[in-house]
């Protein structure tokens, strides 16, 4: 067992250096040429290239090769708005509104929003793009009394300046529920990955003035190519443990 791990170690190393010096985006030889040049067994190099794709380091493309994995945008999380956090990082935002619809009722969703059941809710999904590469599907829900005469024609920009230029609202703060997800077909076929890809799936909930919610959205951003920091804070201060004294020598 020990050995085996070894090998798969040595083997994840000479990857790695493969990688660096490898361009993001380039092929990487196929597993046989490089079992065949490294003289080693296929399943090995399988399993430490297995490791680089969980890393996000590596990315497998059905039919066509594993490749060195672009650089992912990271992005804070604080309550900034998808197309300036892209702006930051110098690349070019730009959205495509994949559904707009005008809901009689918010159903479920008007208790996120705090807003009576029977009032009408807008929903819309856009794809969400850096440089013309999808990245990720942001659907949000809003009271439609929030936002009267709201139309597709409106979505191509951000939401949180359309938000405060046309309808004086600011998004002052916001609760976040972050997890895991697994791309659907509808979803791999608008973010161009393959189904079952590992999403960021992100349900936040924003609030304006006096504690009002704004909206409440579920964000799918393409896991390999986007990622979220945080600065993290201790709760209470970390005492440090006292240390033992040298017995006495009897």
């Amino acid at each position: 067992m020990q050995a085996s791990y070894n090998k798969v170690s040595a083997i994840r190393a000479r990857l790695l250096q493969l990688i660096e010096d490898t361009e993001a985006g380039t092929a990487l030889p196929s597993e046989r040429e490089l079992a065949r040049e490294w003289d080693v067994a296929r399943m090995t190099l399988r399993r430490a290239t297995d490791e680089l794709v969980v890393a996000g380091l590596v990315v497998r493309e059905q039919g066509r090769g594993t490749f060195v994995a672009r650089q992912k945008i990271a992005r804070p999380m604080a309550m900034q708005s998808f197309s300036d956090g892209i702006r930051d990082r110098g690349l070019r935002p730009s959205s495509r509104v994949v559904e707009f619809r005008r809901l009689r009722r918010g159903g479920v969703r008007s208790r996120v929003l705090r807003i009576p059941s029977n009032d009408p809710v807008v929903r819309f999904t856009r794809l969400r793009l850096a440089e013309g590469e999808p990245i990720g599907l942001e659907t949000t829900w809003v009271g439609a009394g929030r936002v009267p005469g709201l139309t597709q024609d409106d979505l191509t920009g951000s939401w949180y300046e359309l938000l405060a230029e046309r309808y004086e609202t600011h998004i002052l703060t916001g609760t976040s529920v972050i997890e895991i997800a697994m791309a659907s077909e509808r979803e791999a076929r608008l973010l161009e990955c393959e189904p079952g890809a590992a999403l960021l799936r992100i349900e936040t909930t924003s609030y304006g003035k006096a504690g009002r919610v704004v909206d409440f959205g579920v964000d799918l951003f393409r896991a390999d190519r986007y990622s979220l920091m945080t600065d993290r804070l201790a709760v209470r201060p970390i005492a440090r443990r006292p240390r033992l004294s040298a017995a006495a020598p009897a």
